[in-house]
Parts: C-alpha cells; structure tokens; sequence
C-alpha cells in the first residue's frame, strides 16, 4: 500500500503484501479537513449530536455481534483518534477495523485451492472465516482466521470443533489451529514506514508473525513492528524463547497494553481466488477505553456489515464486553432525516410528516444514555433508523420546518411513544405496558385510512373440506347455492393459490393450488389482512405452546384444550388470556403479543376451530370438545367424529363457523403495534381532515407543550 506525506508519495509496506493499489494519507491537521462539512465537524462541541449503536453486546438490551466491519466513502475519510486524525482512506477505498483479540488461525497455506476448500468448509460450519495474506521468503501465504472471541476459553472451544472436523483434518499438514491473543512482544518503533517493513520482513521470512502497529506518541506517527499473538503470558515467554533462536540479535520487549495501536494486515477474504486486491484490515490494541474515530464525509460512508447502508456523520469503533462496538455519531436534525423516511411513507401529507418529526425528536432526546455508549440503537427497539440511502426531501423538509421542537409536560420531555396503526383506537399505557402515564390515554383514531384501495377476498371450502382465503378477483359466482345456501363460486385462472390468511405471503406455502373451473363455497368475504383489520392462524396446541414458552412465569402444562380472554382495557385491548382455565401470568400484556406467535397487536379475538358451542331452548349454553383436543358432533344417535379435515356449523343467522377435527386456534383483530401514542395511520387520516401537526400531536398526547430547544 501507499502513504501520501506531505506534498511527497512514500511506499508502505509494499513488499510485506499489503494491497500495492490502496493509497491511504498520513492525515492533515483538524484544519485541513476540507472533507468534512463545518456543521458536522463541530456537532459534538455543538451538543446537537446523537449516537445511535450499531454493532455491540450490550447484554440483554441490545445484542448485535459482528468481528468487523467494513467502511468506504465515493470522497475518502479520516481515522485515528477523535480530533487527531492519523490516516486517510482513499476515494472508494474499503478499509476493514476489528479488535485485537482472541481469534483462531486455522491454517496457513500457500495454495490458494485449500483456501477455498477450508474457506466452503468453514462456511457450511456456520462459521465465519477471514482470509489474511502475508509473504513469507517472497511468495504469497494465505492465513485463515475465525474470531475475535471474547475470551481464550470461548476460541478454544471454536478450535477444538474445527480441529476434529473429519472434512477439515486432510489440511492439518503441518500445524493443527491455535488459539491465538492479543499478547505481543515489539521489535521497536521506527519513524519511517520503510524501516518498519524491513524488519517485519525478516521476521515474516524466519517463519514467525509480525505485524506493523501504526501509534502515535506524543508527535507524528510510529510504525511499531510487533511480534506474534499470544494468548496468555505462558505462550508469551515461549515466543521471546523461539524468537531468540530464530532472530538472534534482535531486541524484543512486550507491548505496553495501555497504548491504542492499529496493527495493519491484508485481508483477502473476498478476492484471494481471483486476484482481487486486498482490502487493508485494521485490529485496534489498547486498554479499555481505547476509541478508534472514523471522521465522516461529505459523500457519507458506506458500511457493507448494515447492508451496505450509507451513513452521515462518524464512526467510533470501541470494544465493549470485549465485542467489537460501532457506534455512528451525527446531528440530530441528520439523524432524523432518515428515521422519519423509514417510519412513515414520504408520500403522506405534510403535516403528518410534521407530527412524524416533532415525535422523533423528541423519543430520541428523552432517551439520554439509554444504551450505554449511545442514546440509541438503528432498530425498531429504539426508531428505524437506515442511514442516508432511505431520506427523501418530503420527509426531510418535515424535520427542517420543525427543527428543534419538541414535546414537554410540566417542563419535562415526554416519551412520545407511537405504533404504525392503533386499529381505531389508541391503548392507554397502563393496559400495554401496566403503568399509568398521564398523556398516553385511549383516543380515537381514523386508522382506516390504511385499508384505501385494498381488495378483498373470500374464505372459502373446497370439495376435500379443505377451508382458505382467495382474492376476489380469481372467483366469479356461478349463480348456484349449496343446500344450506351457501354461495358456490368458481376459480376462474390455472395456478390460483388458496392461502392461510387473506394476504400473499411468500415465506407461507399455500394450502392449495387450484385450476380454472374448480368449485368453491364461499364461507366469508373480508379486506386483505392489513396494519387495520388483520388475521393469523390457524395454529396448532404445540405451535402455540412453543411460543409461549419462557414468557410466563408458570409454563404451561401440556396441550392447550381451551384458550380465552379474560381481561380487556379501556381500548378493548387484551389485558388478561388464560390458557386452559388458568390466567397466563405476563410481564405486561404486550407480552402476549409474542406469547401468541407475533400477534401485529393485543386488539384481538380469538376464533377456536377446535369447540363451538350450543344454545339451548332453555337458554343453556353447551362447548362440546373433548379432552384430547377430537371435537365430537352430537347427533340424534348420539357422539360422532368429525371429519379430520374442516366441517361447518351454521347459526340461526346464517352465519358459518369452521370446526376442524383437531382443535386450531385463529386470532382475528385490529392494529399494528402495541398502539400507545401516536398512531402513524392516524395521523396520516387526521391531515387528511385538514388537522396540522400541532394538533395531531395534541390530539394524541394529552396536555402536551410544543416547546423549541
């Protein structure tokens, strides 16, 4: 690779492998950072930032693990330490930055057909390989890597398995996987870059590992050259013994663990088969609060680990619970562009893109250092946050026109919590979450607005008794009724799927393919399942008893026979269920959104295929199933099964019930989300009405002040 001084072109490690291509930059003073725009350059001394987690293991609040990852920009960046950049990235240049921690090496080979094959092998192992290059007496040596891991014991394990792997075994030639740390001994620092690389050379050339660690004491820059990568201080003493028999007259001491070094490798992962350049991977050493910052660009950088998103503002790359932590820091009006874009459609009206802003906003303030090393994360868990690919002028004139407002009660920033679709009605906090706040109260909400243009479709029955929804486009009536009066219909194109639910999903198998001419019953008609009127199901016992498992605090005990409401809230939401005659005991009733297998919401019914129940001429009711799940039918010569496929039972109002043989449960309901606040589709319906964004806030948050900051 190459280093650009000032105003001259010197070479950098070009004869140890590294990418002969790559053009990096000894990087100018903060002064000189033309690159970057003044607003983002100063937003953290401007206290106007906001840092959104990207990567890290924060425990059970936030859980995202990746070893690297990988940055580019079409306009170059900076990195180094926050306000001293070391280095510059070329334009399009991708740079990798890891830790340097325990990690595997697997095998070292010349021949790049074992690279592959250990490489796919790997792979199939649900593991994740780098491949590294180096040069060992001039010709090219290919490493392979798995980690970083947190600990020698969690690497040993990962070793362990890839070591008595019978398709790995044949390339153990000379040397089965190690375990190797973050442990060296250092060969000295050198002011020039050459110097560096001619002494890693020689140790590369007798067979040990080295590597440049580029540092910085007190003025420019050091190229360090370290040795090795011990794992404890055992493995530490038997590295200083070998290098004294293989480098004799070399001075070796071990690294001061509390400095920040950058140790500069070529890693080859994607193009070692094909003679692709190397990207130039960086593994940051250092104590505990060690920061790599990654300046940002005026072009944005590009991070390939998030779907190659592209991000405004910088980079911190840290460790946390030994994992790799990126955390992207940038203004917040900036941030916000992105996450109204991703909340709401850019096509809706103005003012509920206005609303959408001043909520946003102020979520993200309330939070303050809710995640540790950031106030936020780029999922849902916090606000959908996508980086610059998804901003679009609509929603960006939104934060513009409201910049720096905010909601307030009693001088205080409220949580503005808000859900895609309330399904008519908002939730009152204390029947989602169980605690009362003041301005999260049920209101009404014009959410249908989600259903416009929808089509609908018919639940129908086929010749086999087999029940499911087809679009009302794909049937047309054929005039004819069965003998209970029910409607026939006919397919009217080849290939018709009959689908589980009245949506097209494309991750769930039709219950049926049908053909031009076959003849159904039509049961129902309803709108497509949508963020307003929704259905899922049918499920089974055991698919519901798998879901709800570990979010109770009594587990439940065998088949489910029975499953009802029992507790509902001010907005007709589901506060209590309980599951064979005993409540099931939730955190908070949110809860039983994922305890039903994903439930879009609490406002829901449930429908059981599995009983039905008889009035009586008395007025005595009776639900006839039976206690291993087999409904019965009660006939004049007494109990009979049913079919073991669907069966129907129709009220005196003609309307139908479905009764399978075994007992299925479907959940037919209402909204998106847990639907306190602000509903998305709500405020979308209110600016149709004509409201502004100030009193679609009002509307849905009680009492609230719009303050500017």
């Amino acid at each position: 690779m190459y280093l650009l001084g000032r105003g001259r072109t010197r070479s950098f490690m070009g004869k140890v492998g590294l990418a002969a291509t790559l053009t990096l930059s000894v990087a100018a003073t903060p002064m000189m950072m033309n690159s970057i725009s003044a607003k983002e350059a100063t937003a953290s001394d401007q206290g106007d930032s906001i840092r959104v987690v990207l990567f890290a293991d924060l425990g059970s609040q936030y859980k995202a693990i990746q070893s690297t990852v990988t940055l580019t920009s079409s306009s170059g960046f900076q990195f180094g330490v926050q306000g001293d950049p070391w280095l510059n990235a070329s334009t399009n240049q991708s740079v990798k930055f890891g830790l340097d921690a325990y990690a595997v090496k697997v095998l070292e080979t010349t021949d790049t057909r074992e690279v592959s094959s250990v490489v796919n092998r790997l792979q199939a192992m649900k593991e994740a390989p780098s491949v590294m290059m180096v040069r060992r007496q001039g010709a090219a040596t290919y490493q392979i890597v798995l980690g970083d891991y947190v600990s020698a014991t969690e690497a040993g394990r990962v070793r362990d398995r890839v070591t008595t792997d019978a398709n790995l075994a044949a390339y153990y030639k000379k040397d089965k996987p190690v375990v190797t740390g973050n442990m060296h001994l250092s060969a000295g620092s050198y002011g020039s870059e050459q110097q560096a690389a001619a002494v890693q050379q020689r140790i590369l050339d007798a067979g040990m590992d080295a590597f440049i660690a580029i540092t910085k004491n007190g003025g420019g820059l050091q190229f360090a050259v370290w040795v090795g990568q011990a794992a404890d201080q055992a493995e530490l003493n038997t590295l200083r013994n070998q290098a004294s028999q293989k480098l004799p007259g070399m001075t070796l001491q071990p690294v001061d663990a509390s400095q920040m070094g950058l140790l500069a490798r070529d890693n080859v992962t994607a193009g070692y088969a094909n003679g692709n350049e190397p990207i130039p991977h960086y593994s940051m050493s250092g104590a505990a609060g060690s920061k790599l910052w990654v300046n940002g660009s005026s072009a944005g950088i590009k991070l390939t680990e998030r779907s190659n998103r592209t991000y405004r503002g910088s980079f911190e790359i840290s460790a946390y619970n030994n994992r790799l932590a990126l955390v992207n820091e940038l203004p917040l009006e900036q941030y916000l562009y992105s996450v109204v874009a991703m909340e709401v459609s850019p096509s809706w009206p103005a003012e509920s893109l206005k609303a959408q802003a001043v909520a946003a906003r102020t979520y993200a303030l309330f939070q303050g250092n809710k995640f540790k090393i950031g106030q936020v994360v780029d999922t849902t868990l916090s606000q959908a946050y996508y980086g610059m690919d998804k901003e679009h002028p609509n929603t960006n004139a939104a934060v513009e026109a409201t910049a720096g407002l905010v909601m307030k009660v009693g001088g205080k920033l409220i949580e503005p919590v808000y859900s895609s679709n309330s399904g008519g009605k908002t939730a009152d906090s204390s029947e989602i979450w169980g605690n009362k706040t003041s301005y999260l109260v049920s209101v009404d909400s014009p959410d249908d607005v989600a259903e416009k243009g929808l089509p609908y479709w018919y639940r129908v029955m086929m010749s086999d008794n087999t029940t499911g929804y087809v679009r009302e486009d794909l049937v047309k009536d054929s005039g004819r009724k069965t003998d209970a009066g029910l409607p026939i219909y006919t397919i009217t194109t080849d290939g018709t799927n009959i689908r589980e639910i009245p949506l097209i999903q494309a991750d769930a198998k039709p219950v049926a393919i049908v053909n031009l001419g076959t003849e159904v019953v039509i049961l129902d008609k309803t709108i497509q399942s949508n963020t307003m009127h929704w259905i899922r199901g049918p499920y089974t016992s055991d698919e519901l008893v798998k879901a709800m498992s570990g979010k109770s605090k009594t587990p439940v005990g065998g088949a489910i026979t029975r499953l009802e409401v029992s507790g509902r809230g001010p907005s007709d939401r589901v506060t209590e269920l309980k599951v064979n005659g005993q409540i099931f005991d939730v955190k908070n009733p949110d809860t039983l959104r994922s305890a039903l297998n994903g439930l879009p919401s609490t406002r829901f019914d449930i429908e059981e295929t599995g009983s039905y129940t008889i009035l009586g001429a008395n007025g005595a009711t009776r639900t006839l199933t039976s206690s291993n799940g087999k409904v019965q039918a009660v006939t004049s010569k007494g109990n009979a099964a049913l079919n073991p496929g669907s069966n129907l039972v129709m009220g005196g109002h003609g309307q139908v019930h479905v009764i399978t043989g075994e007992a299925l449960y479907r959940f037919i309901g209402t909204g998106n989300g847990h639907g306190v606040g602000m509903s998305q589709w709500g405020a979308k319906g209110l600016a149709d009405q004509g409201y502004d964004y100030q009193s679609i806030l009002q509307y849905y948050y009680k009492d609230i002040n719009l303050v500017k900051e």
